[in-house]
């Protein structure tokens, strides 16, 4: 087991044997700790030293345990989740407060602890001399981890489409389909989680030792989860919108493509069929066609017409020669933002 705490000031090493003087009495203070495992035994240990009921201790030792929010005695006891250090489903933290000190218990999401941490230090002071909304604070910039995740996965699908719309290749839709998995797992985890954390808060202002600026926070924390929720859900549909794009561009360049052989064909089709029937070898077709007139009449002349006639014919019912020959795709729907 891993432990630090931060006292506003400084972050520093922190040791079991500190734990017991941590009290109501003391200057507020973020604990962090890292277990060996899934049940850590010192974890357990440390949190029961430190005041936390053993409900809570137990259950926060279970890293594996889902995202939940409720109250056990004098502590509340929540889970957020933060974005990972390696591609992956995100990091759940468990988190547990009381009146002298907030809590996390995480494995992993260094890079999101170290950030919040990073954001929290400068009006660190003035809110641990008043911690009521120290919680709600500190869950939003661990959560703060995960709209960032988004926001960089919202602009790499947003940069992949304007590449499809100019040219589409499968190097694209490959690379889609790998932003797809971190935002389905973010999709399978936040959207339950959100709905947890709204049956615990209808009314945050009644748990016991929660100030008016505390409730608020925790109501401004629901309100981030729920924008999490929603950008969740535009980043999937805008992945879809690109692989429909891809989809599209590529089925325009294959029905170009039909359209081409389908013209060579027609000009070609009559003249392979001339060419056949009056290449037969019977004293009748060769004996009409001696003369240099019927030649040329035949040979020459009339493909030429019938190449025409299918031309104009073609270009009657709406096929464009032209289009055909010099293809290419634009588009102008510019993607969503």
């Amino acid at each position: 087991m891993e432990a630090t705490i931060f006292d506003g000031h400084t972050q520093r090493p922190f040791t079991p044997s500190e734990s017991q003087a941590l009290t109501t009495t003391t200057p507020y203070v973020w604990v962090d700790i890292i277990p060996s495992g899934s049940k850590d035994p010192e974890v357990l240990a440390l949190l029961t030293q430190m005041g936390f009921t053993d409900v809570v201790a137990a259950y926060t030792a279970r890293t594996y345990s889902s995202g939940m929010f409720l109250l056990c005695g004098d502590n509340m006891l929540a889970s957020t989740y933060a974005a990972p250090d390696e591609p992956g489903p995100p990091t759940l933290i468990h988190c547990v407060w009381n009146a002298g000190c907030f809590v996390t218990i995480r494995q992993g999401a260094n890079r999101a602890i170290a950030q919040a941490l990073e954001d929290f230090k400068p009006r660190a002071v003035s809110l641990f001399a008043q911690p009521g909304p120290v919680p709600g604070i500190l869950l939003q910039l661990i959560l703060d981890s995960v709209d960032r995740q988004l926001t960089a996965l919202q602009t790499q699908v947003a940069m992949l489409d304007g590449q499809i719309i100019i040219t589409a290749n499968p190097s694209q839709l490959a690379a889609l389909q790998q932003v797809r998995i971190p935002v389905s797992d973010l999709g399978t985890t936040i959207p339950a989680y959100l709905e947890n954390l709204n049956e615990s808060l209808i009314d945050p202002g009644s748990l016991p030792g929660m100030d008016a600026q505390g409730a608020q926070a925790l109501q401004t924390y629901a309100a981030c989860v729920n924008d999490v929720v929603q950008r969740i859900t535009s980043t999937a549909s805008d992945i879809r919108n690109a692989i429909q794009d891809y989809q599209g561009q590529v089925s325009s360049v294959q029905g170009n493509r039909i359209n081409q052989l389908t013209l060579v064909s027609i000009i070609f089709l009559p003249i392979s069929f001339m060419t056949g029937y009056f290449g037969q070898n019977f004293q009748l077709l060769t004996d009409a066609t001696v003369s240099f007139t019927a030649w040329f009449f035949l040979g020459v002349a009339l493909p030429i017409i019938v190449v025409i006639v299918s031309v104009a014919l073609l270009q009657r019912s709406g096929f464009s020669i032209g289009r055909t020959l010099h293809f290419r795709t634009r588009s102008h729907r510019k993607p969503d933002a």
